[in-house]
This record gives C-alpha cells, structure tokens and sequence, in this order.
C-alpha cells in the first residue's frame, strides 16, 4: 500500500472508502444519461477533489519536519474548509490568510473551519497577491516554521493523490472535470491513456492561461476545454444555472454552484455531437450552496 493509501486511511478513519466503482453513478438530467464519479461522497466534512489535492501537501509535511501548515483561500473557500478538517484530524496547526476583514461578519465556511481550529488572519488585496509569489511563500515558511500549501493545494504535491482514482477512469473515452487552478485537471490527465480525451469546463476567466499551459504539455491523452453555455465571472450564478441545479437536485444529483453546475451545463450543450462514454467528475464544494440563497444543504 502507497504512503498516499496509507495518509488517506488516516485522515478517513471513519469512512468506509473504496476506490471502486461504487463511488460512480448513472444519473438521468434533461433526458440525457451520464456517469458521474461521485468525489464529493466520500465523507461529508473533506469531501470532492479537495481530499486528493491536500494527500500530497500533507505528505510532504510529515517529510519536512515543519511544526505547522499555512494556506490562502476567500470567505467560502472549499479547499481551506477541507484544510482545517484535515489538521484537525491529524492535529496539525494551521493557519490561513483570508482575503477579507476582521470586521466582515464570518461566512459558515469560516465558521467551521475556526471551529475546526484553524487560525485565521485576514488580509487585504495587496497582501493576499503575495500569494503568487514563490519567494515570498519561501519566506514565509521559514518565518513560520510551516508548509506552505499554495492556493487551491496548486503544485505538484497537489496532483499526486489522483493517481488512487487511476482505475476509475479506465473504462472512459472521456472524462469531464472542472478548473479552477487546473490541479486536479492535471492530476487527472496524468492518469489517462493516450486514446482517451480529458475535457476541462475552465469557472475562472484567465484569458486562457490554463488552456495554454496545458495544451503545451507532454500529457498523454488529448485535452480539450469545453465551450460554456454562458460566459460568466468567477462564482456568479445565473438564472439559467439555478434552473439546472435544481433540475439537477430533483434528479438526485446536487451540483455546487461555482463548478460543478457549469460542467453539467457545458457537457449538455455538447451532446448534439456524437456521444461518447464519458465521466464527469463531481468536485465537491457542496459546502458552498450555503452561500446562495435558495439552496438547501443540510449535509453538515
């Protein structure tokens, strides 16, 4: 069993967690049949990609002899509300630098993670932009004695935990999965075949950075961003969002209303060409509807 197997059955102790096809699903949205690996399933506090993109960060901690683990995320970040799970579990101090605050009332995504026992020290633009700043995020590990995980478990620690999915998408001639950093697109296409297609649904408008990156890449399988339905800043849900999402719920599958809603939106619209077998990976961030009004979550 892998160091990464072995982390996951520790920081999952009470989830009985398979990496089989149960975590797969058939679900029926507008008439259409797809597959859908259900991510966001596998626990219901560090659910989705999340879980995969920290295995490797976490990992690397243990290795580094570092007292403590710092991160950067907004008021509803999902990957700072998987974090703070995570160092509870494993009782790991954390921190995060909020874009944000103090005087802001706390959002649940923070709520939980403060209760969870993460430290949270809020930070205005021109701070929070340090985060790109690889010498920066240097120095700030040395100064705090911690791993630094940059934002959205980005890097390649981040991509490792995807290669305990590896088996999952074998039967596929397609996978879909949605961007925000592109970790767990890459994580993803590390595991692919050179006959398979790995789709990307990208939510931030990055005037195509990560299309370039990728597409300049020695990855074995053909990558391809799907075109959207509607072109939309970063966690902005339109009209025609909502009405999928709750076409979506009354079918039995919830959508997060930042990713997940728009790869359902996107591979819809795709589908007037000739279908193929094809997976759309469920990311999690469920967590997330709380901040939307009109959307039910009882999860917690």
């Amino acid at each position: 069993m892998s160091d990464l197997s072995l982390l996951l059955e520790r920081l999952l102790p009470t989830t009985v967690l398979s990496m089989g096809p149960g975590l797969i699903a058939r679900h029926n949205v507008r008439g259409l049949d797809f597959d859908c690996l259900h991510l966001e399933q596998i626990d219901p506090l560090m659910s989705g990609n999340k879980v995969f993109k920290l295995l490797g960060h976490l990992h690397a901690w243990e290795e580094s002899g570092r007292s403590s683990l710092i991160s950067f995320g907004g008021r509803w970040s999902n990957h700072l509300h998987a974090l703070a799970f995570a160092a509870q579990r494993l009782n790991i101090p954390v921190e995060a630098l909020v874009l944000g605050y103090p005087e802001q009332p706390l959002t649940p995504t923070l709520q939980d993670c403060i209760d969870a026992g993460m430290r949270i020290r809020f930070c205005g633009r021109d701070q929070y932009a340090m985060r790109y700043d690889e010498a920066w995020r240097t120095r700030l590990a040395v100064e705090s004695d911690a791993w630094v995980i940059p934002e959205g478990g980005d890097g390649p620690e981040g991509r490792e935990g995807f290669g305990l999915l590896a088996s999952l998408f074998e039967p596929y001639d397609e996978v879909w999965v949605a961007a925000g950093t592109g970790t767990t697109a890459q994580g993803i296409a590390e595991q692919l075949r050179a006959d398979q297609t790995l789709v990307i649904v990208n939510a931030v408008q990055d005037q195509g950075v990560l299309e370039a990156q990728l597409k300049a890449s020695s990855y074995s399988p053909e990558i391809r961003f799907a075109h959207q339905p509607e072109n939309l800043r970063f966690g902005k849900l339109s009209p025609a969002l909502r009405k999928l999402i709750a076409d979506a719920d009354r079918a039995g599958l919830m959508l997060d209303p930042v990713y997940t809603v728009r790869l359902l939106a996107a591979w819809l619209m795709a589908q007037d060409t000739e279908p193929r077998r094809s997976l759309l990976v469920h990311s999690g961030g469920l967590q997330g509807r709380r901040g939307v009004s009109g959307l039910r979550y009882s999860t917690l």
